[in-house]
């Protein structure tokens, strides 16, 4: 009898144990570890709806990106991110025609494959955060710049764009403040893309609660909102995010390694080209692949 009681009471102390668990405010703060080697795969399928245009066939796009990430700390106690894209390969779905690509053999692809996405594998570039883990500044970017002994500005501008949609992307949905499960959040920032120029991305996410993946304690975020280039004076663009385009998706993060180890996002865009609209959906799932200590 009294062993019954006993286990009834040390259930019931648990239970509480889990509910202030629950209750307690977490901070979902992305902080790159140092000494760590992180290994991520990210798969993007992307469908430009050309037949909306009058052409014959939609356009479809798959590749998976190969990212790695070795973080190490210097002497004034900053963390130091260096972000390697290592590979590209997937394949164009064009005019009912498929046609591979494998960034380790480009010169095999479709000259339009080659342009676009030639160079990215290779790209490198170092995330500073101070020793609080708030991001500081992007070095270390020469693998992305051109002009040699003298730089070229625009190419300088563009590896940072692009280190800067690569943080964004990682920080997605992430609450600024600690959150309780359950708990709503609104965000409303300006992300700079190359050709669309400035675009303004509202974002409504949810806490939706407490998992398990792989064993590990992970909170759930959802979001859901809209994207739109922002009006420039004295700028004409030839591409842009149109109205009404929308964005939602699911994080999944680690709260013991304080990583992302899951993300899916889903795009509906109306991309506004030439004066014309072009639908074009996309989604872009990233993997934590492995994560150990760095040699």
């Amino acid at each position: 009898m009294l062993s019954r009681v006993f286990f009834a009471f040390l259930g019931l102390v648990t239970l509480a144990g889990i509910c202030r668990a629950q209750d307690e405010a977490l901070e979902l703060k992305l902080r790159w570890q140092p000494g760590q080697f992180y290994l991520q795969e990210t798969d993007t399928d992307t469908t430009t709806m050309l037949t909306a245009l009058g052409q014959k066939h939609d356009q479809k796009l798959r590749m998976r990106q190969t990212t790695s990430v070795k973080v190490t700390q210097n002497d004034a106690g900053e963390q130091l991110a260096r972000v390697s894209i290592d590979s590209l390969k997937g394949e164009l779905l064009q005019d009912g025609l498929l046609n591979p690509f494998d960034s380790a053999k480009m010169e095999d692809a479709l000259p339009v494959l080659q342009k676009a996405v030639g160079g990215t594998a290779g790209r490198a570039f170092t995330l500073v955060y101070d020793p609080s883990g708030n991001f500081q500044d992007v070095r270390d970017i020469s693998s992305m710049v051109q002009g040699g002994s003298t730089p070229d500005l625009t190419s300088i501008a563009d590896a940072k764009q692009v280190a800067t949609l690569y943080r964004r992307s990682m920080e997605m949905g992430l609450p600024k403040i600690p959150v309780r499960p359950g708990d709503k959040w609104i965000s409303d920032e300006i992300i700079p893309f190359a050709e669309a120029g400035d675009v303004q991305v509202k974002l409504h996410s949810k806490f939706e609660g407490l998992v398990d993946r792989g064993g590990r304690k992970h909170a759930q975020i959802a979001f859901e909102g809209t994207m739109e280039t922002q009006p420039e004076t004295g700028t004409k663009r030839s591409v842009k995010v149109g109205a009404k385009s929308k964005v939602s998706g699911q994080v999944f993060f680690d709260l013991e390694r304080q990583t992302i180890t899951l993300s899916v996002l889903l795009g509906l865009v109306n991309l506004e080209v030439d004066g014309n609209t072009l639908p074009v959906r996309q989604q872009v799932t990233m993997r934590l692949a492995a994560m150990k200590r760095s040699n």
